[in-house]
């Protein structure tokens, strides 16, 4: 008798396995309990999210349960706790792109994800400075028991970025609502003109990783190093660094009820919490109806 492959859950965090937010853990009671069971059927869990491993871990811990994951948008792919993928940004190439943008658009801040260092941000604009001081505040307050150590560091930036291994890059473009549709186009034009180096579009930010390294490609790599099939995958997530996934696994892809429309397009189905795919992924209603 044939033993039935596991069933695989692509999920975001940001916007999505944390939403609705809770104080303290950001995860709802509801979502735990659905992931705990699914993956106590026998099914597995990848957490998918441009944040960094050390923040997916932690993420991890408080599940309580054996969950593998894609960070940096694919860049790190870790399975049963061994690292099977492991890519770098090319730094010449990214600190092109980033001056360009800087000089043309006059971002507010750029942030980079290395192996020495899980956040360190180069302040752009004169206000900049002001406003990255009060978002480490919020950052403190705000993500509790996953917040890791930062550097503000200009000269360190530059340094990282020419000599380290970096893993992922973000340009915030300010706080406002209408930022989003500015930084969604900037990333149109970015992706047109650099075909080595991807760009993706989250609000009012815009993501690097290497070449390759998206969502759709770091699930992919994923399930063929287990030899799941791709009817058994299933994703959700809320962005736009999201759709690469909606595509790729469309038949059973996910959308939260309060992303952007110009994202839920690109899915099939819509959730307003993770906890409701339990009436998929465990029988109770066929995914093609």
């Amino acid at each position: 008798m044939k033993t039935a492959k596991p069933k695989i859950l692509a999920c975001d965090l940001d916007g999505t396995l944390f939403y609705p937010k809770q104080k303290k853990t950001y995860l709802s009671k509801k979502n735990v309990e659905f992931l705990q069971k699914f993956i106590d059927q026998g099914n597995k869990v990848v957490l998918v999210s441009s944040r960094s491993e050390n923040f997916i871990k932690k993420v991890i811990h408080e599940i309580d349960r054996p969950v593998d994951y894609i960070a940096c948008t694919g860049a790190k792919i870790s399975v049963d706790g061994q690292l099977i993928v492991r890519r770098s940004i090319d730094g010449k190439k990214l600190a092109e792109i980033l001056n360009e943008v800087e000089e043309e658009y006059r971002p507010l801040a750029c942030m980079l994800i290395s192996e020495r260092f899980p956040i360190i941000i180069k302040s752009l604009q004169p206000m900049s400075k002001v406003l990255m001081s009060f978002y480490a505040l919020f950052y403190r307050l705000h993500f509790g028991i996953y917040r890791e150590d930062f550097v503000y560091d200009n000269d360190l930036f530059d340094k990282e970025l020419e000599e380290g291994e970096v893993y992922g890059a973000k340009i915030a473009f300010g706080v406002r609502r209408k930022k989003n549709k500015i930084s969604k186009e900037i990333n149109k034009q970015i992706r047109e003109k650099y075909q080595d180096i991807e760009a993706s579009w989250v609000g009012i930010v815009i993501e690097f990783t290497p070449v390759g390294c998206n969502k759709a490609n770091g699930i992919t790599r994923y399930v063929n190093h287990l030899n799941i099939s791709d009817e058994n995958v299933y994703v959700v997530g809320d962005s736009g660094n999201d759709i690469s996934m909606f595509l790729k696994y469309h038949e059973n892809s996910f959308v939260m009820k309060h992303a952007y429309p110009s994202v839920k397009k690109y899915a099939k189905h819509e959730i307003s919490r993770v906890y409701k795919l339990d009436k998929y992924v465990f029988g109770k209603e066929k995914i093609n109806e």
